[in-house]
């Protein structure tokens, strides 16, 4: 499939971006959060270069940053730390169906706070939904945990 990228135009809402390269889960994740997060405009990314040019661009708009752990180029792990370098307050997450929690780096970031939550796929919608909305209103107050 041919990687695509989501971009709404142009508004005073924050950015929620969701990036992974597969182009199912973005879709998904898209369409069941677009209408489910308050004064926020879903993003979402197959790239994650891409991702990282849309984001320095945008820093100051975003409020949350969604990577999956493993995709090609650059993995979730390297993308997140790349994100909190341009903007520290951005609150970021990491997704995988593989057991990260083992991962020396893994901890590093999440003790750092380059990775503020994570979630194991599969994951359900409603529980993405509430971790995302948990995770904004986080960055809402400026809350660090």
């Amino acid at each position: 499939m041919k990687a695509r990228v989501r971009v709404p135009p142009s508004t005073s809402k924050r950015i929620v971006s969701i990036v992974d390269d597969e182009l199912d889960i973005t879709k998904l994740f898209h369409d069941a959060l677009s209408n489910n997060i308050d004064d926020a405009s879903v993003v979402t990314f197959n790239d994650p270069i891409i991702a990282l040019e849309h984001y320095a661009k945008n820093k100051e708009r975003y409020a949350l940053v969604i990577a999956d752990m493993r995709m090609p180029t650059v993995n979730g792990l390297e993308l997140l730390k790349k994100v909190k370098k341009l903007n520290p307050l951005v609150r970021t997450i990491l997704i995988s169906a593989y057991d990260f929690q083992n991962n020396p780096v893994f901890e590093d970031y999440l003790k750092d706070g380059i990775i503020n939550s994570y979630i194991e796929k599969p994951i359900k919608i409603n529980r993405l939904r509430q971790r995302i909305r948990d995770e904004f209103g986080r960055y809402e107050l400026g809350t660090e945990i």
